[in-house]
């Protein structure tokens, strides 16, 4: 059965990443980009985690008082058992968790992204074929560019004024669509006369 999507707030929340090596170091490197807290356990830690700062590192075994007031943990040694073990713990505790390439012992998994700023697009195949996600990621690439993310926070930015000034639901979705046009188009923000104008135009029918 396909993974249900849903997107969750990491910023300033604890992840325990087990593991110091590659594969650890792509998973810190997502989770920082999303603004978690992050510790790093392992015996022995790359030095590309090194010298990533704002994370904690700790070049020590696993144990479970690690779990600790985690919002999510991820498994990501080079050790199968190890990984299986700290999922059976996680469970339990009702942690999320991620252990990578053992699909099995996962309760959520990382998509394919993209994004800019606050607009983010994932696939999943569950696990299934990354082969695949990363052919459909390679299209959202073309279309994902610093201005959707810009364009993205302006229509955030207007949301109170809209509502302040249109009086209907489907009469302010109009006026959110006009604006995505006009920004796509001249391929800049809006300026605050076409939004007054669209306002007034929309006001009218």
């Amino acid at each position: 059965m396909a993974y249900f999507p849903m997107f969750v707030d990491m910023e300033k929340k604890n992840c325990l990443i087990v593991g110091g090596g590659k594969v650890a170091l792509r998973k810190v490197k997502v989770m920082k980009d999303f603004g978690a807290i992050i510790k790093v356990v392992a015996p022995v830690v790359c030095k590309e985690i090194q010298e990533i700062s704002q994370i904690t590192i700790e070049e020590r075994s696993f144990i479970e008082e690690d779990l600790k007031g985690m919002d999510m943990v991820i498994a990501a040694t080079d050790n199968a058992e190890q990984n299986h073990e700290i999922s059976v713990k996680c469970n339990a505790l009702h942690i999320p968790i991620n252990a990578v390439d053992q699909i099995e012992d996962c309760s959520f998994i990382f998509p394919s992204y993209v994004y800019s700023k606050d607009l983010v697009a994932a696939v999943s195949s569950g696990g299934k074929s990354p082969v695949m996600t990363q052919y459909i990621k390679a299209f959202l690439q073309e279309v994902m560019t610093d201005h959707l993310g810009d364009l993205t926070d302006y229509l955030g930015s207007i949301r109170e004024e809209v509502k302040s000034k249109v009086d209907t639901e489907a009469k302010r979705k109009l006026v959110y669509q006009k604006m995505m046009h006009i920004g796509l188009e001249q391929e800049e923000n809006p300026s605050h006369e076409q939004l007054l104008e669209a306002i007034e135009e929309v006001n009218h029918l």
